[in-house]
């Protein structure tokens, strides 16, 4: 009895040794061909993600692009604007767009005041001057004319004393043609119609070559010769420049403009009204019932009261009886652009107001 209860633990354990690692073995083969599925992530701490973006620069607000300049608007009539180019030498552009021109309470030849609309062009900087049109004499290109009085021959003063006539053969041997009125007056007073080139401050001898309150014609500067109190013209660009960077505008010499000339405004009607006006008989070589030229700007010898940008006159166009006017060009886009073309110019946009 004692035999047999001994030897059947030991073949108990010899059959549990032997089937141990198989049994294992079926167990790993049994959870080899499960699916292995991992465990799922543990939430995430709220605390390192506060800490990261604590530890993050605050970002500067994103600044807004800078607006573009809004395209002026086209033409009551449709005419679309065109934009400024490179200026030809010794001009500057004149955007398109409406001005005010004229005035209500003023001179009655300058009323009614109205919109009127302009394509871009382009005016000279200075009056003609006196060496520039003799240089056109010398090249047979203009007709011998020029000032009458003395002292009035320097070359960098602006050429007086020729007819609308030479200035007009002058502007068009240059590739350009003598500014309409509209032209003239908005280059004068700005888009806004100021009432100087310079603003709406009093017209002084500090900001044109007029007849100064004290000063005398010519803001003091005598003549040689006879009646030297009589004065003299200046040197062109004698004084700051006004709306888009023109000098003389107001004082020192009248100008001639393309228009025939019409009592007032109102007595032009249509032809002085709209999109680029060009006057009477829309600037025709000649006009029924006109026999005057328009004139613009005041000069040396007359008081601040010419000066206004508005301020008109006239005359006739062969300068008889003689009268010490001058004049400057403007060039259309077409004329700029052939100006442009064939020789050097004067970089830039348009000039500031």
């Amino acid at each position: 009895m004692s035999k047999q209860f001994i030897k059947l633990p030991l073949v108990a354990l010899l059959v549990c040794a032997c089937r141990g690692p198989a049994v294992e073995s079926e167990a790993a083969q049994a959870d080899a061909a499960q699916p292995v599925v991992a465990p799922a992530p543990a939430e995430p701490s709220q605390a390192p993600a506060l800490a990261k973006t604590a530890e993050k620069p605050a970002e500067e607000p994103a600044k807004p692009a800078p607006s573009a300049e809004p395209p002026t608007p086209p033409a009551p009539d449709g005419t679309p604007a065109q934009p400024c180019k490179t200026a030809p030498a010794n001009m500057a552009c004149i955007p398109a767009g409406p001005f005010i021109r004229g005035i209500d309470e003023g001179p009655e030849n300058a009323a009614p005041q109205a919109s009127v609309w302009l394509q871009t062009f382009y005016m000279d900087i200075q009056e003609v001057t006196f060496a520039e049109y003799q240089a056109c004499v010398k090249r047979r290109e203009c007709p011998k004319s020029g000032p009458q009085y003395l002292d009035f021959s320097r070359p960098e003063q602006p050429i007086n004393g020729v007819s609308w006539f030479d200035a007009d053969t002058y502007c068009k041997a240059h590739g350009k043609h003598l500014p309409t009125e509209a032209q003239w007056e908005k280059a004068a007073r700005g888009p806004d119609g100021d009432p100087y080139p310079w603003g709406d401050a009093p017209a002084t001898c500090e900001r044109a070559i007029i007849k100064g309150e004290s000063e005398g014609r010519g803001c003091g500067l005598l003549k040689k010769g006879s009646k030297p109190e009589t004065g003299r013209v200046w040197p062109v660009g004698s004084r700051p420049p006004g709306h888009y960077g023109l000098h003389d505008m107001a004082g020192n010499s009248y100008e001639w403009v393309a228009d025939w000339y019409a009592p007032s405004y109102e007595a032009c009607g249509e032809a002085c009204a709209g999109v680029d006006p060009k006057g009477p008989c829309d600037g025709a070589e000649t006009c029924p019932g006109y026999r005057r030229k328009g004139v613009r700007g005041g000069s040396w010898y007359w008081p601040a009261d010419r000066a206004y940008g508005y301020h008109r006159r006239a005359h006739v166009p062969r300068n008889e009886p003689f009268h010490h006017f001058g004049f400057r060009c403007a060039a259309s886009l077409e004329e700029a652009a052939a100006l442009a073309a064939a020789g050097p110019t004067a970089e830039g946009q348009a000039a500031p107001e």
